[in-house]
């Protein structure tokens, strides 16, 4: 029986029920053992085990199927010595997401890929502390850049659009389960797995180029540069693509920390740049990322540069260059001499 119902026999006060039974020294029940009593819940220890440990259900969600309070069940967890969960367990099981959200592919090409893309434009973190989601976001003004994330990231989680602004520019958002998390990492270094294989470094430097690269025609002649302030990612790019017979000259810095953009932005760091010049260089250069590049306005500024330069042969003929050479020596570019057509 409970202090309510003894006070009614013995009309008296709840309160003086319990005076006495401390003064017998008679334990008194806890609040879970009278709530037990009072509405009748019973949660055997095998049941209490299967919900919890095999079917991952919170304790919110088992206070709902015995209709009684989520601190029952914790006690009722301590009681029958069933380890609860710790926050880093429970943050994925509690967060469930709206929208469906589906693993990584796995494939090495991809993954070079998206990490050149997100080392160039892209702000990625975990949105809780169990990294169970991961958060991309950036801004832009090219609808193109927008319409290529989406093309990326849509066949994995839910993505938003939203409105451009006065200015233009137009927010995009997407939430990833934690296969992703290998998009975190935001260091100025390419990882050695990448640099290693042709293949991961070409997707690599696709993604790289279709956030950071620029193909244009300057002064009538084809021209490749990346302008960012990745000074170390730039020159190991410079030194990978030197390997690959592409000639470039050294990373230069193009613009100081402090200093103003076109566009009135000041530059937090020195901003670093690589340029491409040569004809036989650049397609090779276009060879290379062809197959991974994605950015649709890139893909159609190659076709441009490919034309230019077969123009250009065809209209003054191929022929051997010595305008670069000392240039590249003294800068310690090694060529082979043979492949360098201007």
């Amino acid at each position: 029986m409970s202090s309510p119902e003894i006070a009614k026999i013995y009309r008296c006060r709840p309160e003086y029920v319990r005076h006495l039974l401390r003064k017998y020294n008679i334990r008194i029940r806890t609040k879970s053992e009278a709530r037990r009593l009072l509405f009748n819940i019973n949660i055997p220890k095998k049941e209490l085990e299967e919900l919890y440990l095999k079917e991952k259900l919170s304790s919110p969600g088992i206070a709902g199927k015995f209709n009684c309070s989520p601190g029952f069940v914790r006690n009722e967890l301590r009681r029958h010595r069933i380890p609860i969960r710790t926050i880093q367990e429970a943050l994925p099981l509690s967060n469930k997401p709206i929208y469906p959200r589906y693993n990584f592919s796995g494939n090495l090409e991809e993954e070079a890929y998206l990490i050149g893309l997100r080392k160039g434009d892209l702000y990625i973190h975990s949105a809780n502390q169990a990294n169970s989601t991961i958060l991309v976001n950036t801004n832009s003004s090219k609808p193109e850049m927008i319409k290529l994330l989406i093309q990326i990231f849509s066949p994995y989680g839910h993505v938003w659009q939203g409105n451009p602004d006065k200015v233009g520019v137009v927010g995009f958002h997407c939430y990833l389960n934690k296969t992703f998390s290998f998009l975190l990492e935001k260091k100025d270094r390419i990882e050695p797995w990448i640099l290693r294989n042709r293949k991961y470094f070409a997707a690599f430097s696709a993604g790289y180029v279709d956030a950071e690269g620029t193909f244009c025609l300057c002064g009538g002649k084809a021209v490749f540069s990346i302008k960012s302030q990745d000074k170390n990612i730039l020159h190991q790019i410079q030194a990978k693509l030197i390997e690959l017979g592409i000639l470039l000259r050294p990373p230069q810095i193009v613009r100081k920390q402090g200093t103003r953009d076109k566009g009135g932005t000041i530059s937090n760091k020195d901003i670093w740049g690589i340029s491409v010049y040569r004809k036989d260089s650049l397609l090779k250069l276009i060879d290379l990322l062809n197959p991974y590049l994605k950015h649709a306005d890139k893909r159609k500024r190659i076709k441009i540069l490919k034309n230019n330069i077969f123009w250009r042969n065809k209209e003054y003929n191929r022929h051997q260059s010595t305008k670069w050479d000392k240039l590249y020596l003294r800068e310690g570019v090694k060529y082979v001499r043979s492949l360098t057509l201007e």
